[in-house]
This record gives structure tokens, C-alpha cells and sequence, in this order.
């Protein structure tokens, strides 16, 4: 048993997001796109995210498990660098992260762990806090994502994903089947690859318009429709992905999306019974190409 010193300063549980619309717009000048999307938060999957007091002097040390892909510091540790130098707050810390969210999955959660990690600073500086402008600035600068978890609920999202208007999910019925293919896609990768394809395909290049405020309100705006760009050069780029959407939209999906870049799907079906049955049959048998599929998430309305 824990004694009391042993006892976590926070335990978090950061959890992800779906992209019910995705528009992917120019490059920047700064290597960003500009993006119009909806971003909807899902509880889970969610990460699990222990903060301790460390040891004198030692900043923040972090680990994980599983570990993570990639070199160089987590986005917790750049989270943490960052409010620690426009705050002058550097409180010693060991934080641990146990990694539920799929890694390479569209679901965002590198960028949830970031703003939570940011969010718990915050409230821990006291008088060194930064307030809710410099915070976001903070965020915008550690990934496109990371502003929408901060604010927490489901937004319209513009400019690098970091104009955020807060709105409404209309759901209706709806139930929402969140799957995992256990397939790694790069948002690099895909951001590259939809470059190319711009490229070879220059009637791409639409301008993305602004949303009058009325049409913010909610999920379905007039004119808008359920999509996600990348779909084009993913499904290009890993067909089992494709046949997976094939068979959401086979076992009576309204409407199956990939989310983010990838290589989660969902699905929104009419009932929870439907989508409970259809993510049994996918589950048990599931599309070529995909050797495991795992249910995430199923969310009723």
C-alpha cells in the first residue's frame, strides 16, 4: 500500500477525439494547413497520466508504457518545457503515462496528453499561472490538436485547428462504433501524400470558406457534409483501410469515416443494437489486409 508521500499529486485520463468533418486546406508558409474540421471528444479510449512529486532538482521526468515510437521528447515533456519557461513554474515531477490510445490512429491522443498535462500546470502554479490566452498559444505551438483539448468540448475548428468555435452534436439516434485496425499511419505521411495528390490534382485547391456564425451552432450546418480529405491518399496508401469502411458501411452504417489521418474508422448507426452486432461480426471476421480489429468505443446517443 501507497504511504501517504507515495500518493499521486493527480491522476488525469486524458481521452481522444473523431473528426466527424475534415477539410484539409493550403500549406503555410509555416509547414502547417489550413484545416476546417469538427472535432467531437470521446471519453474513451483514454490514456492514464500519474503525476508525482519527483526528485529535487530532477524537473520532470517521464516514462511509459507501452513506449512510445519515435525519439526525442514526448509531447508531455514538450508540454511541460514550454509552460516551465513562459511560466518560470518548473515544479519536480515524475509523470507516468499509460498509453491507451492507439499511437498513429487520428485520435489525438499525443495532443490530449499535452493539454492535459498543460492543464494541470496551470492549476497547480498558483500565482505564476499564465491564463487562457497564453495557455493556448502554448498548445497551438505543440500540435494543430492540442487547442481543442484544452477547451474540452465538441468545436468547429479553422486555421491550423487552433480557431475554435464551440458547438453543438446533433446525434438524433445515433450510435457511434469506434474501431482500431492496429494499423500505423504517419500524419506526416499523410499530410505528404495529400500534398502530392493536390499536386497531380490542382481542382483540389478550394479555398476553404468560413462558416457565417448561425451554421456554428451545430454538427449540420446548411451545405455541410460528413467527409474527412484524407480518405483520398490513405485508403490509396493502406487499402485494408478502405475495405474496412466498406464493411462498416455493409453492416448498415449511416455514415463510416476515417478519423483524422488515421487508421481508426468509425461508424454512426441507428441503433446500439445495430452497431453492437455489426462490430461483433467485423470484430470476428475482419476485412483482408487487417489482422486484428479491436472496438474502442461505442457511444449512443
Amino acid at each position: 500500500m501507497d504511504t501517504a508521500s507515495d500518493q499521486p499529486l493527480a491522476v488525469l485520463t486524458p481521452g481522444c477525439k473523431v473528426n466527424l468533418h475534415l477539410r484539409i486546406g493550403p500549406k503555410r508558409e509555416d509547414g502547417y494547413h489550413e484545416l476546417e474540421t469538427f472535432f467531437y471528444p470521446l471519453p474513451e479510449p483514454h490514456d492514464v497520466l500519474t503525476i508525482r512529486t519527483g526528485t529535487a532538482g530532477g524537473g520532470c521526468v517521464f516514462s511509459c508504457d507501452p513506449l512510445l515510437p519515435g525519439d526525442g521528447p514526448n509531447l508531455v515533456e514538450r508540454a511541460y518545457a514550454e509552460y516551465a519557461k513562459a511560466s518560470g513554474f518548473a515544479p519536480d515531477i515524475a509523470v507516468h503515462l499509460e498509453k491507451r490510445i492507439p499511437a498513429g490512429a487520428g485520435l489525438g491522443g499525443g495532443s490530449s496528453d499535452a493539454a492535459a498535462m498543460l492543464r494541470w500546470l496551470e492549476y497547480a502554479a498558483g500565482d505564476k499561472a499564465l491564463g487562457e490566452t497564453h495557455l493556448a498559444r502554448i498548445a497551438v505551438g505543440l500540435g494543430a490538436d492540442v487547442p481543442f483539448f484544452l477547451l474540452g468540448e465538441p468545436a468547429w475548428a479553422g486555421g491550423v485547428g487552433d480557431e475554435l468555435t464551440p458547438a453543438q452534436m446533433d446525434w438524433g439516434s445515433m450510435t457511434l462504433l469506434l474501431l482500431d485496425p492496429h494499423v500505423h499511419v504517419s500524419t506526416g505521411w499523410a499530410y505528404g501524400a495529400w500534398d502530392g495528390y493536390v499536386m497531380e490534382n490542382p481542382a483540389q485547391r478550394i479555398p476553404l470558406t468560413s462558416k457565417a456564425a448561425e451554421h456554428k451552432k451545430t454538427l449540420f450546418p446548411a451545405g455541410t457534409v460528413l467527409g474527412n480529405d484524407f480518405e483520398r491518399v490513405v485508403f490509396s496508401g493502406f487499402p485494408a483501410l478502405r475495405r474496412l469502411k466498406e464493411s462498416l458501411l455493409a453492416e448498415g452504417a449511416s455514415v463510416a469515416l476515417l478519423s483524422g489521418s488515421g487508421a481508426c474508422l468509425f461508424g454512426l448507426f441507428r441503433s446500439p443494437e445495430q452497431a453492437k452486432k455489426a462490430g461483433q461480426r467485423i470484430s470476428a471476421t475482419p476485412p483482408p489486409g487487417i489482422e486484428r480489429l479491436d472496438i474502442l468505443c461505442m457511444l449512443e446517443a
